[in-house]
């Protein structure tokens, strides 16, 4: 049975959440308070602080109105967490893909002298929040996107005209990637080939790689600029890798990911080319990304 979108999503994100119970419950109060389910919310959101691999996870993440609510408990109270936290929302700030931010903070006790807040005292703090989120939806007017179902379908995408990497565009199945290009996608028993033509476009295909299967193995760099892709079958690697220098064919990916609700999607990465000088030496074939946006000619 294939739940609706939200109802799923929804369910996913608490029941992620159910063993952190102070923040359990005051991210449902603020959802219910809310009434609202064309705001999305994101739970432990990565982000990613500095060069040295150091990151933070935001209790509550509103991409609509990148704005972010940090529980503090017993433990945030004290100097060096304070410090701490300090320095963790000066870095968050700091990040480009959340430049102007808003971090909104609910207490579970008075930092200077310790005391526990009553439920009374922290219902009050939510109210607070809620307000700033209502407000800043307000502000947004017509520029508020709604949380909709039909939001990452193969006709959002027609409609929008366009693929980009810092959208967050993706789809939930290679069946979904090839009816954004008004195509479908081979099948090979009960699979669906990882790879198809684009209609009127030379030599230009769509590839939705996994990260590893039993035929192939392919690695996404980092900065999801690069990817790595080769035979698993050692007589078949070199002569894949000169098929595809000799092809010189454009891939626009989709990479195969899971988020932390357990959700698997296909993320587009970009429009990528072969490194021929770096898969030769390598003896694998190196993608590297050429565009981080594609026009449809569908739009």
């Amino acid at each position: 049975m294939e739940y609706d979108y939200k109802l799923d999503y929804m369910t996913r994100l608490f029941r992620k959440i159910r063993n952190k119970r102070f923040e359990a419950y005051i991210i449902q109060r603020i959802w219910d308070l809310l009434n609202d389910d064309s705001i999305r919310f994101v739970t432990q959101q990565y982000f990613k602080r500095n060069e040295n691999g150091n990151y933070a996870l935001a209790d509550l993440y509103l991409p609509q109105i990148n704005m972010i609510v940090e529980i503090d408990e017993g433990q945030h109270a004290k100097d060096e967490h304070l410090k701490a936290d300090i320095q963790r929302s000066i870095d968050i700030k700091q990040i480009k893909a959340v430049e102007g931010v808003c971090i909104e903070r609910i207490s579970l006790c008075d930092k200077n002298t310790l005391r526990a807040f009553t439920l009374d005292e922290v219902h009050k703090q939510i109210d607070d929040v809620v307000e700033k989120i209502k407000d800043a939806i307000e502000k947004l007017g017509n520029k508020f996107q709604p949380w909709e179902n039909n939001l990452w379908t193969p006709e959002y995408y027609q409609r929008k005209g366009y693929l980009r990497v810092s959208d967050n565009d993706y789809v939930k199945s290679i069946d979904d990637a090839a009816a954004v290009f008004n195509t479908k996608a081979k099948h090979r028993g009960f699979l669906r080939a990882a790879g198809f033509d684009v209609p009127g476009v030379d030599k230009t295909i769509v590839w939705c790689p996994a990260k590893n299967n039993k035929q192939w193995s392919n690695k996404l760099s980092e900065d999801q600029t690069v990817i790595y892709e080769c035979s698993n079958d050692a007589k078949k690697k070199v002569k894949h890798v000169k098929e595809h220098i000799q092809n010189k064919e454009t891939r626009i990916t989709f990479f195969l990911e899971k988020d932390d609700l357990g959700f698997n999607f296909y993320k587009f990465v970009g429009v990528f080319r072969i490194d021929e000088k770096e898969s030769l030496k390598q003896n694998e074939c190196v993608w590297v990304r050429i565009a981080d946006e594609y026009k449809l000619q569908c739009s």
